[in-house]
């Protein structure tokens, strides 16, 4: 008997998504027979393609865009709507098209099961391949959509599809979603497995350090931070002013979160991925705020809540004073409330 493959559909936008699918496929690669088919963006897979190099010919990449999702402004965190509804009107014209080509080169595999995090173009696949149709998100595009008040029009096709899903598993600080009547199932946080020996290498040779990253699809002019001696780590798209050691990680470096649990602090945008992994490897946690995302806005206040996390305005970033971060922190985040997280990677499996 053939092996079951598994087709995972990962948003091409940002890099959150396909590193938390990472943590999943890896687990299905590790401890199961099955082949895996990705279908994600260029850049999302390029990274994926250098993750998974161990696990040879049992996986096969297709580069497409299987979202548009939120598009920034230049230099900025904040979306520009304008070039959002063009470049969503341009992807929704294409889903026929994708699908019925996806569909093609699928019918000929056989596929036990397809999973989408959260691609429209994943999940109408699944339905005309029959077989078992899983969303695994923290949002919907809808939610997010209508905060930034695009066309019920619009938003309707996304309800439309995302009805079609036979489940949907549903990470920690999922946002709120009435209007999705399909079957849910709750879970926590996940993210790649973190290697100690690594982080304690990490650690040996940079000493202190600091964490920043707007995702691998910022692109800031300049941050400023002053009054730190030590290491800082940033990501690709962000430039950093300081007296300290400042170390940009190249795109390709496939272990960024071991960086991450290296270090004392963690600046970020409120992305899910970078959250879980902060949370995970229980760091303290910077948030930027980032008015008119919803996703963000939600996450920065349910954490805060929790006494896990604080946040910084995007303003603030022109200038990091660190000496003030640290009272921030001391101030508010409560250590304690971080035993609390564990990884839930196991669950995912499971519910598959």
């Amino acid at each position: 008997m053939l092996n079951q493959w598994l087709a995972f559909y990962v948003s091409s936008h940002g890099f959150g998504h396909m590193t938390r699918c990472l943590a999943i496929i890896e687990e299905f690669l590790e401890t199961t027979d099955h082949l895996i088919y990705l279908a994600s963006g260029t850049y999302q897979n390029s990274f994926a393609r250098f993750y998974l190099k161990r696990f040879g010919d049992r996986i096969v990449f297709k580069d497409l865009c299987t979202e548009v999702g939120l598009v920034n402004k230049q230099n900025s965190l904040q979306v520009d709507i304008p070039q959002l509804k063009q470049e969503l009107n341009d992807f929704m014209a294409g889903w026929d098209m994708a699908v019925a080509e996806e569909v093609a080169f699928l019918s000929d595999l056989p596929v036990a099961c397809v999973i989408s995090d959260i691609s429209v173009i994943g999940i109408q696949v699944g339905e005309r391949l029959g077989v078992r149709n899983i969303g695994i998100a923290n949002f919907t595009w809808c939610e997010q959509y209508e905060h930034l008040g695009l066309s019920e029009t619009l938003i309707a096709r996304f309800r439309e599809v995302y009805a079609k899903l036979d489940l949907l598993i549903e990470y920690d600080l999922m946002l709120p979603a009435p209007k999705l009547t399909v079957p849910r199932k709750q879970i926590g946080f996940l993210c790649r497995k973190f290697n100690p020996d690594r982080i304690a290498a990490i650690k040996q040779q940079y000493g202190p350090s600091i964490f920043i990253t707007c995702g691998k699809s910022a692109d800031l002019n300049n941050i400023q931070i002053d009054n730190y001696e030590g290491t800082i780590f940033t990501t690709s798209g962000i430039n950093i002013t300081s007296t300290a050691t400042v170390v940009q990680l190249p795109v390709e470096t496939f272990d960024t979160h071991n960086y991450l649990a290296a270090s004392d602090i963690v600046i970020a945008k409120a992305g899910w991925g970078t959250i879980s992994e902060a949370l995970l490897s229980k760091r303290n946690l910077v948030l930027i705020e980032r008015e008119g995302v919803l996703e963000d806005t939600k996450n920065i206040e349910e954490l805060k809540r929790r006494g896990v996390a604080v946040s910084i305005k995007e303003s603030d970033l022109a200038l990091i004073d660190m000496h003030a971060i640290k009272v921030l922190i001391e101030e508010n985040i409560v250590r304690k409330n971080l035993d609390a997280y564990h990884d839930t990677v196991g669950d995912v499996i499971r519910a598959l």
